[in-house]
């Protein structure tokens, strides 16, 4: 051990040592025949100085590349943590602002609830017209308490599910039929039209259910930013094109500027906030439909302008029948 110190304190390791005696020994054999006096002959040799520049450079780089082999995984150690430390700070603060905006959002509501009961009971039950106006609020607030806790659930069980998805054929004309069957009825209680132009032979492979999620979001979401002021139309068409599906749903509202293009997918991201919550949006469907796209291997583009209208499109891997 302390020989082993002594070397590592002169900047050595054995591999150098045994290299110079190697090659100092090579010198010796080569220039003399008298071993007793060999290492004193080398020492006034004139070969001496060449030898002992050899061994230096020699032990240079045999000690650098066994370096480099010890230092590269090191580092690459080293980069891993500093990169896998920056991911887990990245995903603490996205989490904390999540809960962050999830709390604000329960809050808003709850306080509007909470205000409106406290007025009935300090006797504003009484009066017929202010009983029955609060009531009505009351239970907007709460189908808004509702829907954001269903949203979060929905968006909870789609990052953390571990089990694969059920994956199956899927008849897109079928499917979203069935789907604008339930929702045209709230539709024209708006005053607004549900148009189909849906190809034939659309099919693609996904799970069911949230296929019939992500459109019934987009669907919903288009009905919700349609014109107010005149008949509001929704279009929802497909068609198919060589391996892929294209699923277009589309409406004639106020359209979106394009420099919220980037971040109308981030959860809670509201273009016009006041219209979101009058429509009873919670911020989250359009997050949604973003997270089931990549479990669906599929892109969701978006074309709008504003006072024209926007249309998205989901793009599928076309399954053959």
């Amino acid at each position: 051990m302390k020989k082993r110190f002594l070397l590592a304190s002169v900047g050595m390791t054995v591999c150098n040592v045994l290299l110079l005696l190697f090659i100092m020994s090579y010198f010796i054999s080569i220039e003399s025949n008298n071993h007793g006096s060999a290492f004193s002959f080398m020492l006034h040799n004139r070969y001496f100085g060449i030898t002992m520049a050899i061994c230096v450079v020699c032990s240079g780089i045999f000690s650098l590349l066994i370096y480099n082999q010890i230092m590269k995984p090191v580092k690459r150690l080293q980069e891993q943590m500093v990169k896998t430390t920056e991911e887990n700070r990245k995903a603490e603060k996205i989490r904390s602002e999540f809960v962050a905006n999830v709390t604000h959002e329960l809050k808003t509501p709850l306080t509007s609830i909470a205000g409106f009961i406290e007025t009935l009971q300090d006797g504003a039950a009484e009066n017929p017209e202010i009983r029955n106006k609060f009531i009505d609020i009351i239970a907007i607030e709460t189908a808004r308490l509702e829907r954001l806790i269903e949203d979060v659930l929905v968006l909870s069980e789609i990052e953390n599910k571990k089990a694969p998805l059920d994956i199956v054929p899927i008849d897109t004309k079928e499917s979203l039929l069935n789907l604008i069957s339930t929702i045209e009825p709230i539709a024209n209680g708006k005053n607004i039209t549900i148009e189909t132009k849906l190809a034939d032979q659309c099919f693609i492979e996904g799970n069911v259910d949230r296929f019939i999620q992500m459109m019934m979001n987009l669907i919903e979401n288009a009905i919700k930013y349609s014109k107010e002021d005149q008949e509001g139309k929704v279009l929802v068409s497909s068609y198919p094109d060589k391996d892929k599906v294209y699923i277009e749903v589309s409406d004639n509202g106020i359209g979106i500027a394009e420099e919220h293009f980037g971040r109308l997918f981030e959860r809670f991201y509201r273009v016009d906030k006041s219209r979101t919550k009058k429509g009873g949006g919670t911020g989250l469907g359009l997050s949604i439909v973003k997270h089931i796209a990549f479990l669906l291997n599929a892109e969701v583009t978006i074309k709008s302008k504003l006072g024209e209208g926007t249309t998205f499109t989901v793009i599928f891997n076309r399954k053959e029948e």
